[in-house]
């Protein structure tokens, strides 16, 4: 018997690694509450919205937040350890976008990031009409 013989260069033969797919982006829930508006001097309401993926809450998650369904952008805000995020909208002087709050609510949005897929919400506002 012959030893084996290995071609000039050494051993032609090479393995590539294996192509690992990039991790599918998980579903994710985005639920706004209803909350009270004043209406009177000026929009003004706290919103409060949700964030989860397969029902465990995202934390540290930045949440966008509109007027009306993606109106007047009021501000952002980021979700807690429970996947809650606040926003106190202030006052909102421009009367159009007071309306728009008082018969078309607010809107969130999570825009996602490299693991989970974005989502949006919308909440109600109950308009509270007070001299005070």
């Amino acid at each position: 018997m012959s030893p084996k013989r290995i071609p000039a260069g050494g051993d032609q033969s090479q393995t590539t690694p294996p192509v690992q797919q990039p991790a599918a982006k998980q579903q994710t829930s985005l639920t706004a509450e209803t909350t009270k508006g004043n209406f009177l001097s000026g929009f003004h309401a706290e919103g409060k919205c949700r964030l989860t993926s397969r029902g465990k809450p995202l934390a540290y998650e930045d949440i966008e937040w509109y007027v009306g369904d993606h109106g007047v952008h009021l501000g952002t805000s980021q979700t807690n350890e429970k996947g809650v995020a606040t926003l106190d909208a202030g006052s909102v002087s421009d009367f159009g976008d007071s309306i728009a709050g008082e018969f078309s609510g607010y809107s969130v949005k999570y825009l996602g990031n490299e693991q989970y897929l974005p989502a949006d919400a919308s909440g109600h506002i109950v308009p509270v009409f007070s001299i005070f």
